[in-house]
């Protein structure tokens, strides 16, 4: 049995590590049975050093010879909010199977985890994934992750093949707002969400907010998508095809509830028809303990059968376009009677579209002089657009180019500036008549609702909320976070896959910002994913068959984060024992 013994040696104490162990006198023989053959035992002594020089070697710094680490804070705060919320349960209940010996559902969580952490592209997915500790956390074989395998994937929970044999049958479908897809798994697994979600909010929901945005495309002719169509882009990207997307949120965290992506020729007006009865039913489904709920809508919603549709069913409130009701506008500020902490409003019950509402119209200080700021900042760039395309010309022009006249007409700002040529040099002059007569609604918003009981200062603040989803869309849009823009997939079953996977991942962040705020821990996203990022699974390899891993070290508040979101947990579920 091996030991450690003293030995002195000139009135010094030394330490030996001993061991024995049995050896053949013939080399040729072996087994230890008796017959075969001779044996000796051996004593190895191996000398360790003084108690000084031996408890300097334990304390002394090893040097690993290689450092690597893995992401660790975003993907494992976004699955255990996954595993709280009830996502990955319900994501193996709708999505069963296994494809490339990897469960189907594992495809989907990990690309919804990717958008909140990355945002690789499919093809680099598994890269990403390899980098991370996800592998080891749910057992999977990240080299199965790729574009390929995602299509084939998805094409088993919502098939392309299937989708234009419909579409064959039924032509007229292909003008439907989804364009004939079947997205009931989807919806399936949003409805069985929200109850869940409903419970952590701990609050009653009565306001929610409905709104629509679009993300441009790179797909080129010829195409396979029916829901990719040229249309308005709101980042005025209309010579690229583009998706929509329309959501209702709560109005609180802005909370997704629902979410429709649909074909991007759409009129904002015309989804909102298509979608309003199945809104209805979701709300008055998920709320039907709430009596009066109130949906607040952008103005594009407008239409006097949208509103006819929701009397009597749903409460709203909405805005109107302030160039129609000029009698509104302009009223002097001296009639503005009402106030509240920031704004001013004036007060009036008058028939809106067929239905007898309150109107509201505001005025805020503030924005009048960001509007006022944004007009003639928009007049400065586009002067210097249309110098530089006139510097472009080799031979200076006599007149003004149809290039440049063209450039004017598309420009939101061309109605505000007269261009001309004097002596091959150009002259802008601002048209004041259509200066003056956009300052007027300046700082204003016209405000109505069919709630007739409802105060002013309540009525203002609802509507303001909707700056919530408008949020959304900004995370939906961003390269830092979700970034569903722009869209690489060219069929609509893909494209609607990865829509949902960038949704559930815009509830997961929405989630996981609930839990620090309630924590006492106020932060953007952007900051809480920066806080998250820092922690890392640090790998430190000090042999071939000796290392070491642990968490990286962490600040005051991302330990807080730590134990908010049970990070411990997932340090002990993954093997942090590889080395031994």
């Amino acid at each position: 049995m091996p030991n450690i013994y003293p030995k002195k040696i000139n009135n010094k104490t030394y330490y030996y590590y001993q061991y024995t162990y049995r050896e053949k006198v013939d080399q040729n023989c072996s087994g230890k049975t008796r017959g075969s053959g001779e044996s000796k035992v051996r004593t190895v002594s191996v000398f360790l050093g003084t108690a000084q020089s031996i408890f300097e070697q334990l304390n002394k710094i090893k040097k690993p010879i290689e450092v690597t680490y893995k992401e660790f804070g975003v993907v494992a705060a976004g699955y255990q909010v996954a595993q709280e919320i009830g996502l990955c349960e319900i994501l193996q209940k709708y999505i069963p199977g296994v494809r490339f010996e990897i469960p189907r559902w594992i495809f989907f969580l990990v690309t919804i985890l990717n958008r909140l952490d990355s945002t690789s592209s499919k093809e680099q997915i598994g890269k990403w994934a390899s980098k991370t500790i996800l592998p080891q956390l749910l057992n999977f074989d990240p080299k199965y992750l790729n574009s390929k395998s995602f299509w084939y994937v998805t094409d088993d929970i919502i098939n392309e093949k299937e989708l234009k044999e419909r579409r064959k049958q039924n032509p007229d479908i292909e003008d439907d707002l989804c364009a004939g897809l079947d997205i009931s798994v989807f919806e399936k697994i949003e409805n069985e969400l929200w109850p869940k979600l409903y419970k952590l909010i701990g609050k009653s929901v009565e306001t929610l907010l409905y709104d629509t945005t679009n993300f441009f495309t790179y797909i080129e002719e010829p195409v396979s998508s029916l829901l990719a169509k040229k249309g308005y882009n709101k980042e005025s990207r209309h010579h690229l095809r583009q998706v929509g997307l329309a959501m209702v949120v709560e109005k609180e965290w802005g909370l997704p509830l629902f979410h429709r992506l649909y074909r991007g020729n759409s009129q904002d007006s015309k989804t909102f028809s298509c979608l309003i009865s199945e809104l209805i039913g979701k709300v008055k489904a998920s709320f039907n303990e709430v009596n009066d709920i109130v949906l607040v809508l952008d103005k594009g919603n407008n239409s006097e059968a949208n509103f006819e549709k929701l009397q009597g069913k749903v409460n709203w409130i909405g805005s109107l376009i302030p160039s129609r009701y000029n009698e509104l506008i302009d009223k002097e500020l001296s009639e503005y009677t009402g106030y509240t902490a920031k704004h001013k409003y004036y007060k009036k019950i008058m028939n809106v579209m067929g239905i007898e509402c309150i109107v509201l119209v505001t005025y805020n200080e503030d924005l009048y002089r960001k509007q006022e700021h944004t007009l003639y900042g928009g007049i400065d760039k586009l002067k210097k657009k249309v110098e530089d395309k006139f510097d472009s010309y080799k031979r200076r022009p006599a007149s003004i180019p149809k290039g440049i006249k063209s450039m004017l007409k598309e420009d939101r700002y061309g109605i505000y500036l007269n261009v001309s040529v004097k002596d091959k040099k150009l002259v802008f002059t601002e048209v004041q008549e259509q200066i003056v007569l956009k300052r007027k609604s300046f700082g204003k918003n016209i405000i109505f609702t069919n709630k007739l009981d409802a105060e002013p200062v309540w009525i203002i603040s609802q509507y303001k909320k909707k700056e919530k989803i408008e949020d959304n869309f900004k995370l939906l849009k961003t390269p830092e976070f979700i970034r569903f823009r722009p869209i690489r997939h060219w069929t609509d079953t893909k494209i609607y896959a990865l829509g949902f996977c960038c949704i559930m991942s815009l509830v997961l962040l929405k989630v996981m910002q609930i839990k620090a705020e309630y924590a006492g821990l106020k932060m953007s996203p952007l900051v809480l994913k920066e806080e998250l990022k820092d922690m890392k699974e640090i790998i430190m390899i000090y042999s071939k068959d000796h290392g070491e891993i642990q968490i990286s070290k962490r600040s005051s508040v991302q330990q807080k984060l730590w134990e908010l979101f049970e990070l411990m947990h997932l340090e002990k579920a993954i093997n942090h024992t590889p080395f031994e």
